[in-house]
């Protein structure tokens, strides 16, 4: 069934069946099924005899079109999760966001939080028609979000007090325009955005609008890079970072939006160049602290880079990865563990032979005084397949709130994992069925 245009607004609230296992809640995970286009969730628990969670459907959920509508990127905050809607027909069928309210609940005691799990998921709003622009980034800066409207060319501006405001979704968010084609963006909601042109060549190559935010409303100028083909954007330490056809460039964050144009200085870093002479490029930047996160090159010339960001004159370090022959690294994800450690994690995934895929864990600190100049590859563990198609079908790693262990999906067997921090071992495997991809954690 073939569903344009929908918003809807729901208030019911529902409590946890008692049928749901045993044992103590660890925490609440959301995960994305690739082959319904829907959300899923279950409560993650542990006991004496193990770890348990078991599929539930959430509430109020809307019917997409599998076939012509797909989930993109979802962030949570305060219990809402922001879910990305993006169809095949450039917007016109039906895209846009789907917001969540996971049904936990954070008490503050002072020094400490207790959680509460006492109401299932429901949709509270969704924003899906022919005039949102089809996203495919959705970003989080604190309570609020912000999604890459790409055939707009600008973004959406919206927050969790916005949204469990509004009595319809249209007064939720905010529109700006700023980037054009494939957006990428770089942000401080309450000063600027930096808005990527993926223009790979002619008058707009390289092209950045910088877009005022809060109290910088009604600024905008434009930047340019050396080179085009722009997909990669975040800020750390007061700088914003692009990834264009070429390195990595960076520039000091506008804060106040009175820099002139022709006065910003654009710094461009080289990733070095393949065997073909080519130069390398990334499309991803994740952050861990004053860190700047970042994979880059193919086949033989793999490698994990970083930069610190907090440097006057950043520079790029890296770690060669070996990569098998037809494998690609997915994108870089961190994490910080219980026992002091903080790792990268990505898959080596094979389109050819997914029954191959493997987790490589780095580890950025192993002596721990901050820098990464030591970083080592710790560990690879063998994984479930992917099911990759274009874009999707990639496996995803969460850390789970223990600082313990992290979550890990298999698109390909229909299954999530629970994996130790510690050795790496796979704890827990569990057996969901569909196609698993993005996760989410809320609660602790």
């Amino acid at each position: 069934m073939r569903t344009r245009y929908f918003w809807v607004l729901f208030t019911t609230v529902a409590f946890v069946s008692s049928a749901f296992a045993e044992g103590r809640t660890i925490t609440r995970v959301f995960w994305q099924d690739e082959a319904s286009s829907s959300v899923h969730w279950g409560d993650l628990k542990k006991s004496s005899q193990g770890w348990s969670i078991e599929k539930g459907s959430v509430e109020g959920y809307p019917e997409l079109d599998s076939e012509m509508q797909s989930l993109v990127q979802m962030r949570a905050d305060q219990g809402l999760l922001l879910v990305g809607v993006r169809d095949s027909e450039d917007g016109m069928f039906g895209s846009g966001w789907i917001a969540i309210e996971s049904g936990v609940v954070e008490e503050p005691h002072g020094d400490h939080s207790h959680w509460r799990y006492l109401q299932t998921p429901r949709v509270s709003h969704v924003m899906v028609d022919a005039d949102q622009g089809n996203p495919a980034h959705v970003y989080q800066d604190g309570e609020s979000f912000v999604l890459a409207n790409d055939k707009k060319n600008g973004f959406t501006l919206t927050s969790v007090k916005a949204i469990r405001g509004a009595k319809v979704p249209a007064d939720a968010a905010r529109f700006f325009s700023g980037g054009n084609g494939h957006i990428t963006l770089a942000f401080d909601v309450d000063s600027v955005a930096y808005a990527t042109w993926i223009a790979p060549a002619g008058e707009h190559k390289g092209r950045v609008d910088v877009v005022g935010l809060g109290r910088n409303l009604g600024k905008s100028y434009a930047i340019q890079c050396p080179s085009g083909t722009l997909h990669g954007a975040t800020m750390n330490s007061g700088k914003a970072f692009f990834a264009p056809a070429d390195g990595v460039c960076w520039v000091e964050a506008d804060k106040q939006l009175d820099d002139k144009p022709e006065a910003v200085v654009i710094h461009q870093l080289s990733l070095g160049e393949d065997a073909e002479g080519q130069p390398l490029r990334t499309g991803a930047f994740t952050n861990i602290g004053r860190h700047v996160i970042f994979k880059a090159g193919k086949a033989g010339s793999t490698k994990l880079c970083w930069m610190d960001a907090s440097a006057d004159q950043p520079t790029i370090k890296n770690l060669s990865i070996e990569v098998a022959e037809g494998e690609a690294l997915s994108t870089p994800t961190t994490m910080r563990s219980r026992y002091g450690d903080k790792f990268v994690v990505m898959f080596g995934e094979n389109v050819e032979s997914p029954n191959k895929d493997r987790m490589l864990v780095v580890n950025l600190d192993p002596n721990g005084d901050g820098n990464f100049d030591d970083a080592k590859l710790h560990r690879e563990i063998k994984v479930g397949q992917s099911q990759i198609v274009g874009h999707s079908g990639h496996h995803v790693a969460t850390m789970l709130p223990d600082g313990r262990h992290a979550l890990i999906s298999n698109p390909g067997d229909g299954t999530l994992c629970v994996v130790s921090l510690s050795d790496f071992d796979v704890d827990a495997e569990f057996n969901l069925g569909g196609v698993p991809t993005r996760l989410l954690v809320v609660g602790k």
